[in-house]
């Protein structure tokens, strides 16, 4: 499989922009340039495979996929900066070029989908560009939440549900793109018990336009349907997302999201490691707000898939604004992390934007925090991450205080020579506050 990895692509130059050592402790340093000449994905969807070039020289780097640091998944752009395109050069021929092969035929769904009635497959098959084991039209095929690596869709028509994992080639080299999935042999039981979660719509262009960020900080609208909900066609369908958009329009997502799932079964036996963020969403809509602090603060952790709900819930709690100011300045990555979910959805324990208690303290953490440089990129505080929450969550708030924009002003001032990419997103929250299209012109 030709594979592209965030901003990686096969047969392209590449600058190191900050050092790294792979998970077979091949170290690769800050500045250096190569040539990936191949991308991989491992069988089990563990590992990311790059063939690097370096003066004709080529070693295999191994990325594992979900990694809490290094090159990985979602965070390849901050270690490596895109260069041209260096196909590698050819071999001069004395004879006629032979005609071209045909190119490789698309992959083909197994044409007799409807033959499981609506069970899950418990062989692998391959669907083609279907996501569900089912005869209806793909335009009832939806995501069921929550997201995970190994896809889980349903079908709005049928209700079959599927599991999923994709392959496919980009096209970019071969002239042949094409997305393909194959169904991951899942028992009926654990098949059904996804069912009870409800499906989802991801509007990936709906989103502010801002700055490349880490995954756990960027938000797309969504709208959110009951696992039980069922049409008959197009029709009913777009009627159904019409009321189902005016219905979700002013509610948080954590709304959202609870109110479609109604009552999920225990966890079944046997539900494998790939799906386990539906087991933590189903811890989650049963905690309540006076759960156990620890364990909700576990939850609402921004990499967790139950963070919305989590954060909700904390934000109900009588003490809700001195947790979120005590947990945005803890030291402890997981405890800011938590903070930074409450902040962003805390709209209700604030009066609005002008609240005089927001500015003050969110800008005296923010200008506490260190403007030392990371000693694995040049150019960039150690803080950068925090510096890119907090301005996310105020953004998300929509906090354009006056009190909030000098401060966010005189902080932009502050780090210019210090992290020009934090620099930079002060800028763009700034306008954004302001109401300035952010957008490139050619986006506009």
């Amino acid at each position: 499989m030709a594979a592209t990895v965030d901003n990686l692509s096969s047969h392209y130059s590449y600058r190191v922009i900050r050092g790294f050592v792979d998970a077979n402790g091949v170290q690769v340093s800050f500045d250096t340039v190569g040539v990936i000449r191949h991308i991989d994905i491992s069988d089990d969807w563990t590992q990311i495979i790059v063939d690097w070039e370096q003066d004709g020289k080529t070693q295999k780097l191994v990325f594992p996929m979900n990694a809490a640091d290094g090159p990985r998944n979602n965070h390849m752009r901050t270690y490596f900066e895109k260069g041209e395109l260096s196909l590698p050069p050819r071999e001069p021929k004395s004879i006629p070029e032979p005609a071209a092969e045909p190119a490789p035929e698309t992959p083909q769904a197994d044409p007799s989908l409807d033959r499981f009635g609506g069970t899950h497959p418990q062989e692998e098959v391959m669907l083609g560009p279907l996501k569900v084991a089912c005869g209806c039209d793909p335009v009832f095929h939806r995501p069921v939440w929550p997201a995970v690596h190994t896809s889980v869709n349903a079908c709005l028509r049928c209700g079959a549900v599927t599991v999923t994992r994709q392959i496919g080639d980009d096209g970019r080299f071969t002239g042949d793109a094409w997305t393909a999935y194959w169904t991951v042999p899942t028992p009926q039981a654990i098949a059904d018990w996804l069912g009870h979660f409800p499906r989802v719509a991801v509007d990936h262009a709906g989103a502010r336009w801002r700055w490349p960020m880490s995954a756990e900080h960027a938000r797309y609208p969504i709208l959110v349907y009951p696992a039980d909900t069922r049409v008959s066609d197009k029709v009913e369908l777009d009627a159904l997302e019409a009321r189902l958009g005016q219905e979700q329009a002013n509610q948080p997502r954590a709304v959202r999201l609870g109110s479609a799932c109604g009552n999920i079964p225990a966890v079944p036996q046997g539900v494998p490691e790939a799906l386990s963020a539906f087991v933590l969403a189903r811890h989650a809509l049963y905690m309540r707000s006076g759960s156990d602090l620890d364990m909700l603060k576990a939850h609402a952790n921004l990499r967790s898939a139950s963070t919305e709900l989590a954060a909700h819930l904390l934000l109900l709690r009588p003490d809700a604004y001195g947790i979120m100011m005590e947990w945005l300045a803890s030291s402890d990555e997981n405890t800011f992390s938590a903070g930074i979910a409450m902040l962003r959805d805390s709209r209700s324990i604030f009066t609005g934007p002008d609240d005089p208690r927001l500015a003050p303290e969110i800008l005296r953490i923010m200008n506490g925090l260190s403007l030392e440089p990371t000693d694995k990129v040049p150019g960039r505080t150690a803080s950068w991450y925090r510096f890119e929450a907090f301005l996310v969550a105020i953004a998300d708030l929509g906090a354009n205080s006056a009190a909030m924009l000098d401060g966010l002003s005189a902080l932009m001032n502050k780090v210019r020579t210090k992290d020009s990419v934090v620099f930079d997103a002060i800028r763009i929250v700034i306008n954004e506050l302001n109401g300035v299209d952010n957008r490139p012109p050619q986006y506009r």
